[in-house]
């Protein structure tokens, strides 16, 4: 039996309503990995998912397979973890060294994974770089492997925003989506949300700094967040209050439901 966390229903529920399993390879996770390998000179990246008896990789960069059992999955143990999991030398962790994927193919020496954190204790899998020989990691690199771990989150975000999961997004012209609570007591902004409620009004990054009397380079550091962002600052009071005087609603009370709708609405003057 694989190695679970103690919210495990909760967490794989969660992965479920994002509907990434098993879904065709896109360019903006592949991207990603690209860049990952590129950046630390590793023969693999990956973005994994860790589901009830596998991981399944979104993206991968080295690596010919597609899932593994979750038994052999290193980013079984990232998931336990809020920080970066590395494995210095797999050979001589009693935890790994007679794991599959250490003795065989592909020959897993050195790992290191970023957890995929969606909101508190909710670990979806991991952005993971492996090597096939022992090395450490420098305070530097576990910083830029956050940050794909962030920019992961992000993409994951603006997919569902867009496609409309859990009710996650919806276009002008269809029904509209009531809230899932008042703003006021609401607990997260995601930053992809506001993204997506960009994308609803087709407004770039100056109409709504100038609409919302926020600067650009605020609402650059908030849609590049890659989870979510506290509701109790004056900041986000703005770009919602914008938003909503324009019929966009934010939906959702947490960073894996959050997400936008147009409710219909004409504009307030």
């Amino acid at each position: 039996m694989p190695v679970s966390a103690s919210n495990e229903a909760v967490r794989l529920t969660a992965l479920h309503r994002l509907q990434l399993l098993d879904t065709p390879p896109e360019p903006a996770f592949d991207r990603l990995v690209e860049l990952a390998r590129t950046l630390f000179e590793v023969p693999i990246a990956l973005i994994s998912l860790i589901d009830a008896d596998r991981q399944w990789f979104k993206a991968r960069c080295g690596l010919a397979a597609n899932e593994t059992s979750r038994d052999l999955a290193f980013c079984n143990f990232t998931i336990l973890h809020d920080t970066v999991f590395v494995v210095p030398d797999a050979t001589r962790d009693p935890a790994f060294a007679g794991n599959a994927l250490v003795t065989g193919e592909p020959h897993i020496r050195f790992y290191a994974g970023a957890p995929l954190i969606t909101e508190p204790g909710i670990r979806l899998g991991s952005f993971c770089i492996i090597d096939t020989k022992p090395r450490q990691l420098e305070a530097a690199d576990i910083r830029n492997l956050v940050s794909l771990a962030q920019a992961t989150l992000s993409e994951i975000w603006l997919r569902s925003l867009l496609e409309g999961r859990s009710g996650l997004g919806s276009a002008p012209g269809s029904a509209p989506c009531a809230p899932a609570m008042s703003f006021g007591h609401r607990q997260v902004l995601a930053g992809a949300q506001i993204r997506a409620a960009r994308g609803l009004l087709n407004w770039t990054i100056n109409q709504l700094s100038e609409a919302s009397q926020v600067s650009v380079n605020a609402i650059k550091r908030l849609e590049a967040g890659g989870g979510s962002l506290s509701m109790r600052t004056s900041t986000a009071d703005k770009i919602v209050d914008t938003f909503e005087s324009r019929g966009v609603v934010f939906t959702g009370r947490s960073a894996s439901t959050a997400g936008v709708a147009y409710s219909g609405r004409q504009p307030r003057l």
